[in-house]
């Protein structure tokens, strides 16, 4: 193998395969990278058998082939190197990097053994820009949480519909749902999407490519210009939580966002092990407060309005600040049933998303 490639291109695409990387002592290869050509194209390559990543970069070949290296040697080259135009050489299981100004050697891997990426070649696909997928994804991936006891909520549940693309996310103590009506699909479809690979996906993507999920027996491509994410599908039914979605409300309020949300942040200084923080609220009156026997105690008057019947009811505070972090407009709307009931929080100027948070007992 000889290419010639830029040594930021290189460097950038080494940044994202080491998020990919695996550590098996049964099979020590998926600790490196796989660098192959593909016509005019370079292949970086890697893997930790749950999931993988392609990303290709534009090279100049003058020979084909591939080779396998430790990507920790190469990272720290292409960090420290002055010149920008590298010419790579393999031979006989050795990599030479070459520039106008210096030489080095790296010690590889025969290819043969690196795992095969999986070619995904189903009809379903759906397509969506990223300018509108990726601010869904942050705001819905922190309410899951990997769980190998509930394998059915360690993911992304993707639903396809004729007109409507849902995503949903829960640990059952919180839930949260965007529905998107800008895609395009080949098919009606569902899947549970493992966390792990889009919560690197949306540090990768660029906002303003597209992405297309492409499914295909039990797995996804997840394909956005140069980087293309594989995984495998969480085979597991997902929870039916529409029914429980809550409808009818005794209480609604009516926050400014920024007020609430610097007040939550605040309360995390006087939190309990329960990390606890309780509203209090009667009509056009609400109060923050937090009790923790061994710091001290913390209370804060929000300028709210509030209509309904009075009570107070208690959240985790990180639960309620990620749902606060999600929400776009100046004023969120919070409506409670009891203090025993979810209570479902939204932004009246974004009506496709909501989270549903369970609240905790209080004293």
């Amino acid at each position: 193998m000889v290419v010639t490639v830029l040594r930021t291109t290189l460097r950038d695409a080494l940044l994202v395969a080491e998020r990919f990387l695996g550590k098996q002592l049964s099979l020590p290869i998926i600790g490196n990278i796989l660098i192959k050509t593909d016509s005019q194209k370079l292949k970086i390559q890697a893997t930790n058998l749950e999931m993988g990543v392609e990303v290709q970069i534009p090279a100049k070949i003058a020979r084909e082939g591939s080779i396998a290296i430790p990507p920790r040697v190469l990272s720290s080259l292409l960090q420290t190197l002055p010149d920008e135009k590298i010419t790579l050489e393999e031979k006989e299981g050795v990599i030479t990097l070459e520039t106008d100004s210096s030489q080095s050697e790296i010690r590889g891997i025969i290819s043969k053994d690196f795992p095969i990426m999986p070619q995904i070649k189903g009809k379903t696909k759906v397509t969506i820009k990223n300018s509108i997928l990726i601010p869904q994804l942050l705001r819905i991936l922190p309410s899951i949480s990997a769980s190998d006891f509930k394998p059915g909520i360690s993911g992304l549940f993707f639903r396809a519909g004729k007109k409507q693309l849902t995503l949903t996310g829960t640990d059952t103590f919180r839930l949260a749902e965007a529905k998107i009506s800008e895609f395009a699909a080949t098919e009606e479809t569902s899947a549970i999407i493992p966390l792990r690979p889009l919560q690197e996906f949306v540090k990768i993507a660029d906002p303003d490519q597209e992405t297309t999920f492409l499914f295909h027996e039990g797995q996804v491509a997840i394909e956005s210009e140069n980087v293309k994410i594989v995984t495998r599908l969480i085979q597991d039914r997902y929870p039916d939580y529409e029914n429980l979605i809550p409808k009818d409300f005794s209480t609604s309020l009516f926050i400014p966002r920024d007020e609430m949300l610097s007040s939550v942040k605040l309360s995390s200084v006087f939190s309990s092990k329960l990390n606890d923080v309780v509203l209090s609220y009667r009509p056009n009156h609400l109060m923050l407060e937090i009790l923790n026997p061994d710091v001290g105690k913390h209370t804060k008057e929000i300028n709210a309005k509030v209509s309904g019947k009075s009570g107070r009811i208690g959240f985790n505070y990180r639960y309620l600040s990620d749902a606060l972090e999600g929400l776009r407009s100046s004023e969120i709307s919070v409506s409670l049933i009891d203090e025993t009931r979810p209570a479902l929080i939204r932004d009246d100027q974004d009506p496709q998303f909501f989270t549903i948070l369970m609240p905790i007992r209080i004293s």
